[in-house]
């Protein structure tokens, strides 16, 4: 008899330790999850799993499948490969923006919304939630509701935060969360189909992009750069000679002829730092990139959150990876 894991969708097998599913033989009767899952859930131990997806396929499976596309997208981290998978979707897709918890409360939902249709993606559904605080969680269900949607593939990037919207879901119509929930990339090795009342929820593998975080540091050190609390906003006045330094891995040089503002929406645990540019070589061996800002435009981290930079003006990047930075309009 085949199972599967109700954790992460992979098919349970007891022959190959490093292969997604795997659980002892003496184990296999009784378990519903993995051992990987078992950790997770119980011990907060993970591994990476490293295999390759064909994201491709999977969309493709979707497309030739009943349902609606449910695509969540971090507001911290909104990029143009986050947008670009959107359109690969040739079916009805509901938005929803994701984290919104980690914002300042002054920042609303009306705004967010607008800036998001305005410019990357004007469709009508389009909502901000917060699965851990189950922010418009029910509002999200009226319309499911209301549009006779009985069933929804969950889609989107590593750590967007799809299982643990899909729990607050379960948990909205009085069930019990099954999905394991870790910021660990492929925690989904497969679909998993869950039913509440007529609904269908299926779970997918989550999108891995070749500019995430994940590639560049371990997982122990991106898990600590995650906002976990409503991000205290971290405004400076930089002058033409000034750097700012986060942590050990981003570096901002203005090499710009104003002072100018600069406003980091990141995790309130990180260490910051301004330095004079022509005193201090600090994080000058990281990669790059030289960067004209035209003024009121986000400068976005991926995986790291987002820098507000008000006036035009230039600067020079320094991180992990020149594929991590991108620049858009301003968002808040």
């Amino acid at each position: 008899m085949t199972k599967k894991c109700i954790g992460c969708g992979s098919t349970l097998q007891s022959e190959i330790t490093n292969k997604p599913g795997y659980i002892k033989k003496e184990k296999y009767k009784d378990s519903d999850y993995c051992e990987r899952c078992f950790k997770i859930i119980n011990y907060g131990e993970c591994d990476i799993v490293n295999e390759i997806k064909n994201f491709n396929k999977i969309i493709d499976k979707i497309n030739e499948s009943d349902g609606t596309v449910v695509y969540l997208v971090d507001l911290l981290n909104i990029t143009k490969e986050e947008i670009d998978y959107i359109s690969k979707f040739k079916k009805n897709v509901i938005v929803l923006l994701t984290k919104k918890d980690v914002l300042p409360k002054s920042v609303k939902e009306k705004k967010l919304i607008s800036y998001f249709k305005d410019n990357y993606f004007n469709k009508e559904d389009i909502l901000c939630i917060s699965s851990f605080k189950k922010y418009n969680i029910d509002k999200f269900l009226d319309l499911l509701y209301k549009k006779n949607i009985k069933k929804i593939f969950v889609v989107g990037f590593t750590n967007v935060g799809k299982s643990t919207f899909i729990n607050s879901l379960v948990s909205a119509k009085n069930g019990k969360p099954v999905i394991t929930t870790s910021a660990v990339p492929n925690t989904t090795s497969d679909f998993i189909n869950i039913e509440i009342g007529n609904l269908t929820i299926c779970d997918t593998p989550g999108f891995v992009s070749e500019n995430s975080i994940y590639n560049f540091l371990k997982l122990k050190d991106v898990i600590k750069l995650m906002p976990k609390k409503e991000i205290k906003v971290k405004t400076y006045q930089i002058k033409p000679d000034e750097s700012i330094i986060v942590d050990n891995i981003l570096r901002i040089d203005h090499i710009g002829n104003k002072t100018n503002s600069f406003s980091f929406y990141m995790n309130n645990n990180l260490p910051f730092e301004r330095i004079k540019i022509k005193t201090n070589e600090k994080l000058k061996m990281l990669p790059k990139k030289n960067i004209h800002i035209k003024g009121n435009e986000d400068v976005v981290i991926n995986g790291l959150g987002f820098i507000k930079i008000v006036k035009e003006t230039d600067i020079v990047v320094y991180t992990l990876d020149e594929k991590l930075i991108s620049v858009r309009n301003k968002m808040i």
